[in-house]
């Protein structure tokens, strides 16, 4: 049996009150969630089509349609709060299908699913404790939450389905390589991350440093004289005025 665990990570539980604490933050965030649900229903589609199961088709085609209805629904949500709201535009990335099932391979997929489903359901159990006060929200992510109940269970019971059938070691490489590819992704999206604050740091010292050196070289000028100078008048002739340039 592959188990699941139900701890809510220190971490979510810290981060939401900073990530979550305005009606901007809140929607921004709600948009980005938009984004990966769009993304993810494509790809549940699209391993709906290329599977030869029925069970599986079926498994798959109904998670996708889930997908798609969280898409729409946090949508609704963020623009009920900020009627401008829309997702980054690296998010947008993730509203496209990744063709996950042709890179992984039906057992690596149905891994990822897994994990992917665990994870989103431990985070949107911490922001229903979290928006206990705000009844629109915490009924939002109670809903989407036992959808991905359901997921979780589904894609966790093929798994102990084909450990139990003799492909133990196969389901175990395919969760290793899941894991590998997740870490990969989570150190690039931080490294996007840390890329903006030190491109902003880098033009903040570059401000802060040349803009001194600059005046303090202009005031050391001994031909600069302050104050306001009288220009030097000048008789223009006819010939100059109708020479503009």
């Amino acid at each position: 049996m592959i188990a699941t665990t139900e701890r809510h990570p220190l971490t979510l539980r810290a981060a939401a009150p900073i990530a979550w604490r305005d009606d901007a933050k809140i929607a921004r965030k709600l948009m980005g969630f938009s984004a990966t649900e769009t993304g993810s229903a494509l790809d549940m589609w699209r391993a709906a089509d290329l599977t030869t199961d029925p069970r599986l088709r079926r498994l798959f085609y109904r998670h996708g349609l889930d997908e798609a209805r969280h898409a729409l629904r946090f949508a609704e949500a963020a623009r009920a709060l900020t009627p401008g709201a829309a997702a980054r535009p690296f998010e947008l990335d993730h509203a496209r299908r990744q063709d996950l099932f042709e890179r992984y391979g039906l057992v690596a997929f149905t891994a990822f699913v897994w994990r992917s489903e665990s994870r989103a359901l431990r985070q949107f159990q911490v922001l229903i404790r979290h928006f206990e006060g705000r009844p629109a929200l915490h009924a939002l992510f109670s809903e989407i939450a036992k959808d991905e109940q359901r997921h979780v269970a589904y894609s966790r019971a093929l798994l102990d389905e084909w450990r139990a059938a003799g492909r133990a070691k196969e389901v175990a490489r395919a969760l290793r390589k899941v894991a590998r590819s997740e870490a990969w992704m989570a150190w690039r999206r931080a490294g996007r991350r840390i890329g903006d604050v030190v491109a902003k740091a880098m033009l903040a010292a570059i401000w802060l440093v040349t803009v001194p050196v600059f005046a303090a070289i202009e005031r050391a000028n001994p031909r600069r004289s302050a104050g306001w100078h009288t220009p030097r008048s000048k008789q223009d002739s006819l010939e100059d005025l109708r020479r503009q340039f």
